[in-house]
């Protein structure tokens, strides 16, 4: 029988919050849309995966606001993410992360799961860069260079 706490990958360092992907790219007559903020915390030793996906974001509501993210773009990022963190950690995330996903903007004309998929991957490798910088997250995504601070978040509470 083998020892899976052996190879469970060590915790995140520190909790890494902010992360924002700003993810458009357009080719003739297809467009790959995904705008995510997203957070990272240590998981804790007793979580069944190495990797553990939390969609957190508010609930919809006000004028313009298209409702929740489809399932299949929230999987879509989430698999993006652990993508990113197993083809850096040869084969197995390579931190034991909790990813919380915190608000997006998502179109329906241009959304796809593959571009949700490719915000996934790049906030993946963004949440590594930080950790092995020791920085804060900086806007990253194709088309992320037009923003010098991360925007609010659309659907954030207001502070009490």
């Amino acid at each position: 029988m083998r020892d899976d706490r052996r190879e469970r990958p060590p915790a995140l360092p520190r909790r890494v919050t902010g992360i924002f992907v700003h993810h458009l790219k357009q080719t003739a007559g297809f467009a790959s849309f995904a705008v995510v903020w997203a957070d990272a915390d240590p998981l804790a030793d007793d979580a069944a995966d190495a990797l553990e996906l939390v969609d957190g974001q508010p609930p919809a509501g006000g004028p313009g606001d298209r409702g929740p993210l489809p399932a299949e773009f929230v999987a879509a990022f989430g698999a993006g993410v652990r993508e990113a963190l197993e083809f850096h950690g040869g084969g197995r995330p390579v931190y034991a992360a909790r990813i919380v996903l915190r608000d997006s903007v998502w179109s329906e004309a241009h959304a796809a799961e593959s571009g949700f998929h490719q915000a996934g991957g790049i906030a993946g490798r963004e949440l590594l860069q930080c950790v092995a910088d020791g920085r804060e997250p900086r806007p990253v995504g194709h088309s992320s260079r037009r923003f010098t601070e991360v925007p609010p978040m659309p659907r954030a509470r207001p502070a009490s």
